[in-house]
């Protein structure tokens, strides 16, 4: 019931920034978005698929890991493009992507420790199922790491992230205004 409220919440932010701020994300943040529910929510949730298929926390890790990454560079890029307050190189970027993934699968794990500590939920399945599920998280912010070099040297970072930039852009001059 939890993961279902939790999933209506996340499917929904796409369109709130689409209609509170006029932006839209890039069409493939909407898919990812919506498998990573699919496959947390649907397959996992609903089904219980983590059980009966042993490696199907594997797929969901990497699945939310690469999505996370993508976000965090997004995140990254529209600021190192739009405001004069950071200068990136796209090598550290992308090792800036790959800690910022690598940490929230720290964070997801002591989620799921409190879940378990607090709510007697047992999501974890001892310490090799941590450190394979934070080296799966690894592997994925890697991965988008490296995708998203060419992206930023093919410029098709710049053409997904037109609407965010100006939002980015709007809001920078609305604080030098302060």
């Amino acid at each position: 019931m939890l993961e279902c409220i939790a999933g209506i919440l996340i499917s929904t932010a796409p369109i709130l920034l689409k209609r509170s701020f006029k932006i839209g994300l890039p069409g493939i943040i909407d898919f990812m978005i919506a498998f990573a529910l699919f496959l947390h929510v649907g397959m996992g949730g609903l089904f219980d698929l983590y059980y009966p298929i042993p490696d199907f926390d594997i797929v969901t890790h990497f699945v939310s890991s690469v999505l996370i990454a993508f976000l965090a560079l997004i995140a990254i890029y529209l600021l190192d493009t739009h405001w004069d307050g950071l200068s990136i190189d796209v090598y550290a970027m992308a090792f800036v992507v790959v800690a910022i993934t690598m940490a929230s699968g720290v964070v997801w794990e002591f989620a799921e420790w409190a879940a378990g500590t607090l709510l007697g939920i047992n999501f974890q399945l001892g310490l090799e199922d941590t450190m394979m599920d934070l080296l799966v998280d690894t592997i994925g912010g890697t991965a988008m790491a490296m995708v998203g070099i060419n992206l930023v040297k093919e410029g098709k970072l710049q053409e997904m992230t037109e609407d965010m930039g100006r939002l980015v852009v709007s809001y920078i001059a609305h604080k030098k205004k302060w």
